[in-house]
């Protein structure tokens, strides 16, 4: 009986060609199919399993360096390539699949948000692994100690709380500490700058004017007029008022029902948009307003009206 030729096992397709690990498993696979020899001859020529070879070209995970070199040695691979696959192949993989936070640019900012993107990128896009907020704590320190003028003490509890995005740098001098400490250049340090005094300036003013609103709008209810068009509304709606007015038409206000007698809490804004009237009984207010109410809310309804 004649032996029949043998036949070489047809290779399974690396499922991540793309990968550093299928890079180099292809790399293998091309060393030694371009000296003619089976897995099986070429672990013999290496002196290892036939196993062993099979895992490292599977592509599935990096195979171990001796077995690289042994390709190197025995086979066609390039030592040169060879090194450079197999550092990028036994690379840990959370650092290959390292993502960084999206970010504007620096001139496109415009919110605390935008910046806090900034800041968090800013850390992790300058070196190949992040620094500890240990290690960022000790560079901004010594840049404080080296130039007081334009760096400050920056400790790691505050560039821990800068990079998740908690708080923004309280003064221009610890935007550049945490900026030195994240390795960032200094070149690039005026833009961030303008970045930030553009949101501080942008937060000063609406927070000014949410002051002033605020001012206003107790001013208007706490006066003598203020208080006596809310307690006509209230009466208007069948409400009579058992205690001062509160300073804004949206606090709860004590009042008794007219009709059923009981005592609740209501709000003058509620009673205004809705047309309530006791909340207990479900009296309607608007089917109790009084002729001077109404000539009143006709001429001047932003007076109580405060929820539009």
């Amino acid at each position: 009986m004649e032996d029949k030729p043998y036949r070489a096992r047809r290779l399974k397709w690396i499922r991540r060609p793309d990968s550093a690990v299928g890079q180099l498993a292809q790399a293998l696979r091309d060393a030694r199919q371009a000296t003619g020899l089976t897995q099986n001859q070429a672990a013999e020529k290496m002196r290892v399993s036939s196993s062993t070879v099979q895992r490292a070209e599977a592509g599935e995970k990096p195979p171990e360096k001796y077995v690289v070199k042994g390709y190197v040695d025995h086979l066609s691979l390039t030592a040169a390539l060879a090194e450079q696959l197999w550092a990028a192949a036994s690379r840990p993989a959370g650092r290959q699949r390292r993502t960084l936070t999206p970010a504007p640019a620096a001139d496109l900012v415009k919110s605390r948000q935008d910046l806090s993107d900034v800041l968090r990128r800013a850390r992790e896009e300058n070196e190949d692994k992040p620094p500890s907020m240990a290690e960022m704590e000790r560079r901004a320190n010594a840049a404080y100690r080296r130039d007081k003028e334009h760096f400050s003490i920056l400790s790691r509890s505050a560039a821990n709380r800068i990079y998740n995005r908690r708080q923004l740098p309280t003064s221009v001098r610890q935007l550049n500490s945490y900026l030195h400490a994240c390795r960032v250049p200094e070149r690039q340090f005026r833009e961030l700058v303008t970045a930030y005094l553009k949101v501080k300036a942008t937060e000063h003013e609406e927070a000014v004017a949410r002051k002033r609103a605020a001012k206003e709008d107790r001013e208007r209810w706490s006066g003598w007029e203020g208080q006596q068009r809310a307690e006509a509304v209230m009466r208007a709606a069948g409400l009579e008022p058992v205690e001062p007015s509160p300073r804004s038409p949206s606090a709860p206000w004590s009042v008794r029902c007219c009709r059923c007698g009981q005592v609740s809490r209501v709000r003058l804004t509620r009673v205004v948009r809705d047309r309530a009237g006791c909340p207990l009984c479900g009296q309607d207010g608007g089917l109790v307003r009084s002729r001077r109410s109404t000539a009143m809310a006709q001429e001047r309804p932003d007076r109580f009206d405060r929820s539009t």
